[in-house]
């Protein structure tokens, strides 16, 4: 397992909060054989100087990506930390890092056990693990994420991730076959995960591995885990999400269609078909190929909304 070069990518903006303990339990990680690289999204707070101090005192294991691109967000921050990580050509493994969790000592340990067992190495492969929910103080809330959320860990085809991710961002892990296939300067992609587990599930192989490797904190600064509204503006969020969803699914098409397999262009395409489709059409099509989103409520909504 030592030849597996892991490259664990983190992206900060203004974490001083947490980012020290998430540090330190990267550290501790019990597969030694990784670089941490930080990518910080101009943060205002003292973020900047934590990440300096951990350089100073660990040169040899953390890098900070210095580029001179602007950010958008999360997503963009990620891609352009992997972008940079990718074109060193330093390391054939990669997994990402929020800047607000705590690994658990094992966490990329597991993770690469399970990538070691599968027989598709030469292929896109990603893997993601289960989290335990805890709050800021990280007492645990709930013992998997996965049910916590409401999702379903066997939901991992094609079909299944062109209406919806189930991939915990923070517990990714995907090889340098799938970074092989990025193409960096795609547009419309509604988060970097999402984006990863279509190319794995489409060209290659998606693995979930059944265990918790992190604390997943909640707490009140949470951009995605803690957001709280009104019935308003929860109904105006899933509108802009379909929107986002088939902008994301046309852009995947753009650019992936040649290389995927027959019938993989037969399920982008009927997909692709929905937004324009009459009502009683979309349910048809959505039965037949089993686009559903996971958990009654969310396959509600989809039925009101898309």
């Amino acid at each position: 397992m030592n030849n597996l070069n892991l490259a664990i990518i983190m992206a900060t903006y203004n974490g001083e909060k947490y980012l020290k303990e998430q540090i330190d339990s990267i550290l501790r990680q019990t597969y030694d054989n990784f670089t941490l690289y930080i990518r910080d999204d101009n943060s205002t707070d003292n973020t900047r100087n934590i990440i300096n101090e951990y350089i100073l005192k660990f040169p040899n294991k953390i890098v900070e990506v210095k580029d001179d691109k602007i950010s958008k967000g999360a997503c963009s921050n990620f891609l352009y930390a992997l972008e940079y990580v990718y074109n060193l050509n330093n390391h054939n493994i990669f997994m990402f890092s929020d800047q607000d969790d705590v690994w658990l000592k094992e966490k990329a340990e597991i993770t690469l056990q399970e990538y070691n067992k599968s027989e598709n190495k030469d292929k896109p492969i990603l893997l993601f693990t289960d989290a335990y929910v805890a709050d800021k103080n990280l007492n645990i809330t709930n013992k998997s994420f996965i049910k916590h959320s409401n999702l379903r860990s066997d939901y991992i085809k094609f079909n299944n991730y062109l209406i919806q991710n189930n991939a915990l961002g923070c517990t990714v892990c995907i090889n340098k076959n799938l970074v092989d296939l990025i193409k960096f300067d795609i547009e419309n992609i509604v988060m970097h995960d999402w984006y990863f587990t279509l190319i794995a599930s489409a060209l290659g192989q998606v693995i979930f591995i059944n265990k918790p490797t992190i604390y997943y904190r909640q707490h009140d600064n949470n951009i995605y885990g803690a957001k709280k509204s009104g019935i308003i503006g929860k109904l105006k969020k899933l509108k802009k999400d379909y929107k986002d969803l088939f902008m994301q699914t046309e852009s995947f098409k753009n650019t992936y269609y040649n290389g995927l397999n027959d019938d993989n262009k037969n399920i982008i395409d009927v997909f692709c078909k929905i937004k324009n489709s009459t009502k009683l059409e979309k349910f048809r099509i959505i039965k037949k190929y089993k686009f559903y989103k996971q958990g009654f409520n969310r396959v509600l909504a989809e039925f009101v909304f898309i």
